[in-house]
């Protein structure tokens, strides 16, 4: 046996990811059906711990959610709202 340390790169969070993880979890739970978007969020930090590459969490989010990888509608629309990504830059006009 030899004591090799392992190639592949550790995940950590800071501590400002930490408190982010536990707060946006409490606001997606607080939300009409936020057990749906909870659970897309830990498919989320699940799939960044089993992620290879050099992004933090918070740049694999915002792309994990882009590129559209929440499974359901109501899922997808609380991720999209919870980081940022749900402003349309076309909103459409409603009448008066």
């Amino acid at each position: 046996m030899s004591n090799l340390s392992s190639v592949v790169q550790r995940k950590t969070l800071n501590e400002g990811e930490r408190t982010f993880l536990k707060r946006a979890n409490r606001l997606l739970l607080d939300k009409p059906n936020g057990r749906i978007g909870s659970a897309a969020f830990m498919d989320l930090v699940a799939d960044w711990h089993g992620y290879q590459g050099p992004l933090k969490f918070g740049a694999y989010a915002e792309s994990w959610v882009a590129d559209g990888n929440a499974k359901n509608k109501i899922a997808n629309a609380l991720l999209r709202e919870l980081f940022g990504l749900d402003t349309d830059p076309n909103p459409p006009r409603r009448a008066a």
